[in-house]
């Protein structure tokens, strides 16, 4: 009978043991860039793993620790939209100015030709950001997008020229995400915030995502000083102003490595279908962008703002993703990849 138990203990051991030394790989991440926290997460062989290190308001990190993820809000951004053509609300090729306000002067919209899928797919031809962002008066520099409201970038809009024509050349723009966070809310009738919470959050059960207060790991600038959380307002939210949990992500994650299990298949499956090419290798679908990773594909984000950083990435073929977040502006990137590798190589 012991015999038999130990059996069982080692069985049970087994099951849940981590794929890879993904604690060791995390401790030695955040000790090479000084990063006051650091939680990792991956899915592999249908299970959940996640190690923490360092320390948030002096207790340790875990799953539900809430971080910014910057740019990866644009994937929730492009999933709204999705969720809106798959309902056959809108359509990729909608143009935009027919979803913003009647006031807007579009015989003098010099920007006006692009549609919401250029805005999703960063080829619209907008700049990387409104070249009037710190005209604003009261404008500071550790907190750029807190004033940079609609009727900003409705003025902007109306006189920008744009720099490539619609759909033709990748550029990377988080004015064009913040754009179309503000269009699909424009839509819907309500806020950007609830227009995402109840087209993504709500279906997929992501309840520790918000735009709103939450008690935030404190925020470290590259120099590892602390800085303040950045603002955001329903003009720029879509570029970059979630904040969320990596037991959160690894659920997006769970979702994007099986479209169909989940509960927006059409809108997930849309998202990762590659819409234009970046460079020789690498596609872009909404948001996601689709890189090759040892003969498989690789669909990610990564997401910094002034004192946090983030990556989620998902290796459908493989059934194995990985999130990580720090509060510290130090990419990671790099250990996300890593991570993936090492999970590819245990599949095969």
């Amino acid at each position: 009978m012991r015999r038999a138990f130990l059996l069982v203990l080692l069985a049970a051991s087994t099951a849940t043991a981590q794929p890879i030394p993904l604690d060791s790989l995390a401790r030695a991440a955040a000790e090479a860039d000084g990063l006051p926290s650091l939680v990792v997460g991956i899915v592999a062989g249908g299970q959940r793993h996640v190690a923490a290190v360092g320390t948030v308001d002096g207790a340790a990190p875990d799953a539900h620790t809430v971080y910014e993820i910057g740019s990866v809000s644009k994937v929730l951004t492009s999933l709204a939209l999705a969720d809106a053509v798959t309902n056959g609300e809108l359509e990729l090729t909608t143009p935009v100015a027919t979803l913003l306000p009647d006031t807007l002067d579009v015989a003098a919209f010099a920007s006006g030709p692009y549609r919401l899928v250029d805005l999703a797919t960063h080829t619209s031809g907008l700049p990387r950001l409104p070249v009037d962002l710190a005209m604003v008066r009261g404008f500071d520099l550790a907190d750029p997008y807190a004033l940079y409201g609609p009727d900003r970038l409705m003025a902007f809009l109306e006189r920008a020229e744009i720099e490539t024509a619609p759909g033709e050349t990748y550029g990377y723009s988080n004015l064009g995400a913040g754009l179309l966070g503000y269009a699909l809310a424009r839509h819907d009738g309500t806020t950007y915030a609830e227009a995402v919470r109840r087209r993504v959050l709500a279906p997929l059960g992501l309840d520790e995502t918000t735009l709103g207060d939450a008690r935030l790991a404190p925020a470290h600038g590259a120099d590892g000083a602390p800085v303040p959380h950045w603002t955001w307002t329903d003009a720029t939210a879509g570029a970059g102003g979630w904040r969320s949990t990596v037991s959160d992500l690894l659920t997006l994650a769970e979702a994007a490595l099986t479209p169909s299990a989940s509960a927006l298949p059409a809108s997930l499956a849309l998202s990762l279908e590659p819409q234009v090419a970046a460079r020789d290798d690498v596609a872009v679908g909404l948001a996601w962008h689709l890189s090759p990773l040892d003969l498989q594909t690789m669909a990610w984000h990564n997401g910094m703002v002034g004192g946090s950083a983030a990556f989620v990435g998902v290796v459908p073929e493989a059934g194995v993703a990985v999130v990580a977040l720090t509060n510290r502006q130090a990419s990671v990137d790099g250990l996300g990849v890593e991570i993936l590798r090492r999970l590819i190589a245990r599949e095969e």
